[in-house]
């Protein structure tokens, strides 16, 4: 009897002690496809776009339809603009080149990037497509996996079976860093789509939205931006809030802030 009371008391000991040597950070991220700072008035000011940022004051932000000195959009290297303005660390993702510049994508980090990757993705029916995937240090023996997508936009099944093939060229990546992983991004895939569908058989928890989902607000307000992740065994994430900002003229998209717990 003696033994086995010794066994459990340093069973339950080994067990706080690891609950005690657990730790936990609150990481708040953001999307948002800033149309790159053209409004629903028609009105170009990207500096519209970097006040939402600002007021959100988000660690991680996925940007997309970004212009990089495009002269439709003033020759501005909107990255360098938005990440200098944020005090943060931008990364910019070119699809293709375009109007004398650039056009895709970027990120925003407060947090030291550990590293970066374009990672090139099956070309869409109309425009190239990439990720850009990141290794973030949150804190010491902390590092997760950010990735900011922009899918095809096409509709029908030809475009379904694209973004599907792009998920999974961004999985087979992510799978080689084995981290915890946020993706992020306008995915233009509803939640029931096979792409999404996809995601879920590979241990993503999506964030749901609640009531107010619909994220982009064009001719038909659907519901394609997301935040999702998957957890390990070191490091796992637990939603805290989520919310869809009524911001109705900046973009035809809604930013969408997620604050997570990070436990590690």
């Amino acid at each position: 009897m003696r033994k086995i009371l010794t066994v459990i008391i340093i069973a339950c000991l080994a067990i706080m002690n690891s609950c005690m040597m657990q730790q936990s950070m609150d990481l708040k991220v953001m999307s948002y496809n800033i149309r790159h700072g053209k409004g629903l008035d028609n009105k170009l000011d990207v500096s519209r776009s970097l006040d939402i940022i600002k007021a959100q004051s988000p660690d991680l932000a996925g940007l997309q339809e970004v212009d990089n000195i495009c002269r439709r959009s003033g020759g501005i290297d909107q990255t360098a603009y938005l990440a200098d303005q944020t005090a943060m660390k931008g990364t910019f993702g070119k699809f293709m080149p375009f109007d004398g510049g650039g056009y895709g994508m970027a990120t925003l980090s407060a947090k030291p990037l550990v590293s970066s990757k374009l990672l090139s993705l099956p070309q869409g029916l109309h425009e190239p497509r990439i990720a850009i995937v990141h290794e973030v240090e949150l804190a010491e023996g902390c590092t997760i996996v950010f990735a900011n997508v922009h899918f095809d936009w096409i509709e029908g099944e030809e475009g379904s079976a694209k973004r599907l093939s792009q998920a999974r060229q961004l999985m087979e990546y992510i799978n080689t860093l084995n981290k915890a992983a946020v993706v992020t991004g306008d995915f233009n895939c509803t939640p029931d789509s096979p792409t999404m569908k996809y995601f879920a058989s590979q241990g993503f928890v999506f964030v749901d939205k609640g009531d107010d989902k619909l994220s982009y607000q064009g001719e038909e307000a659907m519901e394609i931006d997301h935040v999702i992740y998957r957890n390990t065994d070191k490091v796992r994430f637990k939603t805290q809030s989520i919310q869809l900002l009524h911001e109705p003229v900046v973009s035809d998209h809604r930013p969408l802030v997620a604050e997570l717990k990070v436990i590690y």
